[in-house]
């Protein structure tokens, strides 16, 4: 017992030596792999790296003072309290990953403010300037359905964008709790973090679940799975928007708790189950992004008919169970109705706009080789991306899962082969896979398109399906697979993986990758797939943890680590706004550079702005600057508005700069009829004139914008 102690005494002295000279050396650490030059960081800061980087080197140490399997079993044995203290620690240390410390850099100010770990994210608007903004408004909202501080219309936020709010079909979006019960700074990191530690909890326990036919997957493979998935680039790439985390949440709990209802008898845990697997279905539903929901529907389709087939025989149902069944489908189908019935003319608005729109994909198009370079992009969060040899885009739209392409189809083809019978599972995964390649590379006629319900989906969306259904019969086959193969084998499957995705991904990325990012490739590569190949060897959990870390490491450094939410709550400009919206309420526009997303910024600070982003177009508003409507097709879009305050009225007032974004040409007179008492701008507009009006300058200049008032000139 006393060496016991005494090594775990060692162990947290490591730690905290380790820690202590990781926070010494960060700053160099963020200039030399960010580009990032941290000056004179704060005490704040530096405790809240050691209190981070302590728990982690303490894991590290504990594996050398302990050994793999007894770290191993214990975190398996305590992987819910750890994840819930991990979401607690979070909240408590107010730290996320938003990217909002981009606010900062936009309006003059230290883009580093509170910045523990990472790097600010510019690319990521739809999170900073969209999603965390239109969420934090709710508390000025009252977290009501609808949001009268969006334009002359009130905002839906429930259906189009997903921000917290009190309706009892927000029981379908637990992640959203925080904000209603702590408040937005505390919401905020719980919404992060939360999402994180359940999407690795759900997919490590959905992988164990769905293990091969032969063999059950290993608590090691089933960490690296969900490795593979929660620190993807994909994955946290696209973290905060379009409700990806939610997505594979839904699929892989409800999969799971599918299973343990058909295996258990116990009426209350049936109930409990099906409870569970109706919210999970809410969840699914209420992502709202077809274009990555049909295609994971057709594979938690599979999944469930496998579940069935394995249960076949075995299933029985007591009339009370049918019944308390049915009566949660029903509470399920009522809460889904009142949301569609509040929503019912949000929906109808945007199915009739010009962007989004309704959508009619083909597919075709994309290269067969970018199934197969998918290594490239762990390199993506220390190397920003715009071009290459095969691709143009960015970090988010290049990003892909790291799934071993193609060696889960080729184990579990061999595995079938070897034992000589199909297994279910396989053969529908393997034949999606075919059917989304063939979509995503050749497309499809217009009406098999439609008839497969596929023309909501683009070919660069496939990427989401196919990686999750290359990564389930990895993790599925590859134990059988390794238990028939030799040591030689094993280790040419390793190498020749290694070296044919290395040179793809040079291939696919050349221009972007340079000579030493394609050795790191290579090296992360050969991890992988050595992890892979030597799952049934004790060395495996060895290999298998390097893999985890490979994951982890490039995955987490994709999102920053953020202290606070000053950047939004405390701007300066913000608060001048605010405080003179309180002496004498009325409806701003801001205008100048960057004041669409400015726009955004009021909003979030409980400031009513005509400008801000049109969730749904206001048709009747408009008409007030267009009463023939004959620029109807370029306002009535989902869309960032910016607003150009001109001397005369424009012959053409609106123009359409991109799908998602317009400018208004207006003069005061114009702001007048549309409700606008006061402009922040970057330009100096006291000096100008106007007919019949003038902009009273009513602060002070503040981060490069004043604020002015609209008056009419006596």
């Amino acid at each position: 017992m006393s060496s016991r102690w005494a090594r775990l005494a060692l162990t947290l002295l490591a730690a905290a030596i380790i820690s202590s000279v990781c926070v010494k050396a960060y700053p160099w650490f963020s200039a030399k792999v960010f580009n990032l030059t941290l000056a004179g960081t704060e005490l704040h800061i530096k405790l809240l790296r050691l209190a981070i980087l302590f728990p982690i080197w303490t894991l590290v140490c504990s594996w050398f003072s302990f050994g793999f399997s007894q770290v191993g079993e214990w975190l398996h044995r305590n992987r819910f309290r750890l994840g819930a203290a991990i979401i607690l620690a979070a909240v408590v240390l107010n730290i996320s990953g938003s990217s909002l410390a981009v606010w900062n850099s936009w309006l003059g100010r230290n883009g580093a403010q509170d910045l523990v770990f990472g790097v600010p994210r510019p690319i990521r608007t739809d999170e900073y300037v969209v999603g965390t903004p239109l969420a934090f408004s709710q508390a000025y909202n009252d977290y009501g359905y609808f949001n009268w501080l969006f334009g002359d219309k009130p905002a839906d936020m429930f259906i189009i964008k997903d921000a917290p709010v009190w309706f009892p079909t927000e029981i379908f979006r637990p992640f959203h709790w925080g904000y209603l019960l702590l408040g937005s700074s505390a919401g905020l990191a719980f919404y992060w973090s939360a999402r994180l530690v359940v999407l690795f909890l759900s997919a490590y326990q959905f992988f164990l679940c769905i293990g091969g036919e032969k063999k059950l997957v290993s608590r090691s493979m089933a960490a690296l799975g969900s490795s593979l998935i929660t620190f993807a680039p994909l994955t946290q790439w696209w973290f905060a928007v379009n409700g990806l985390p939610e997505m594979l949440i839904a699929v892989f709990i409800s999969i799971c708790c599918f299973d343990y209802m058909l295996q258990r008898q116990e009426t209350w845990v049936r109930l409990l189950c099906g409870a569970v697997i109706m919210q999970c279905a809410g969840m699914f539903i209420f992502t709202l992004y077809p274009a990555w929901q049909i295609p994971m529907g057709y594979i938690l389709l599979g999944l469930i008919i496998a579940i069935v087939i394995r249960h076949w025989g075995k299933i029985r149902f007591k009339p009370i169970q049918i019944v308390g069944l049915i009566a949660v489908f029903l509470v399920f189908a009522a809460l889904l109705g009142m949301a569609l019935l509040k929503s019912a003319d949000t929906i109808r608005a945007m199915m009739s706009t010009s962007y989004p729109g309704s959508r009619m994909s083909k597919g075709g198009g994309r290269s067969p080789l970018l199934m197969f370079s998918s290594l490239a992009t762990l390199c993506l969060p220390f190397k920003d991306f715009y071009e290459s040899a095969m691709l143009t885009g960015n970090n988010v739209e290049v990003s892909v899962f790291i799934d071993l392409c193609p060696l889960g189809v080729l184990f579990a083809v061999m595995n079938m082969v070897k034992r000589r019978k199909a297994n279910f599972l396989d053969c529908y995964l393997i034949v999606f896979l075919v059917f989304m390649s063939v979509f995503a590379i050749v497309g499809f006629p217009a009406w098999l398109s439609k008839l497969t319900f596929m023309s909501s989906v683009t070919s660069s969306r496939t990427t989401i399906a196919i990686g999750i259904c290359n990564i389930i019969l990895l993790i599925r086959c590859a134990r059988e697979w390794c238990a028939n193969h030799s040591a030689k084998a094993k280790a040419a499957v390793a190498v020749v993986y290694t070296a044919l995705a290395a040179g793809i991904a040079y291939m696919v990325f050349r221009s972007y990758l340079d000579g030493s990012m394609t050795v790191s490739c290579a090296a992360a590569g050969f991890i992988l797939a050595a992890a892979v190949v030597s799952c049934d060897l004790k060395v495996g959990k060895i290999v298998a943890t390097l893999a985890t870390l490979v994951m982890a490491f490039s995955g987490l450094a994709v999102n920053p680590v953020q202290y606070s939410t000053k950047p939004i709550t405390d701007q300066p400009v913000a608060q001048q706004v605010r405080i003179l919206q309180e002496h004498k309420p009325g409806v701003w526009v801001t205008e100048g550079d960057n004041c669409a997303r400015l726009a955004n910024l009021l909003v979030a600070n409980g400031v009513k702005t005509f400008n801000a982003l049109a969730v749904t177009p206001d048709l009747q508003g408009m008409k007030r600057l267009d009463p023939e409507g004959k620029w109807q097709h370029i306002y009535n879009r989902y869309a960032f508005i910016s607003i150009n305050i001109v001397d005369k009225p424009a012959k053409e007032p609106f123009k359409l700069t991109v799908s998602d974004a317009y400018t208004i040409d207006v003069t005061p007179e114009q702001l007048e009829q549309l409700g606008v008492t006061y402009v922040l701008s970057a330009n100096d507009l006291s000096k100008r004139t106007f007919d019949g009006y003038r902009l009273v300058k009513i602060g002070e200049t503040v981060s490069g914008e004043t604020p002015y008032e609209v008056q009419r000139m006596n």
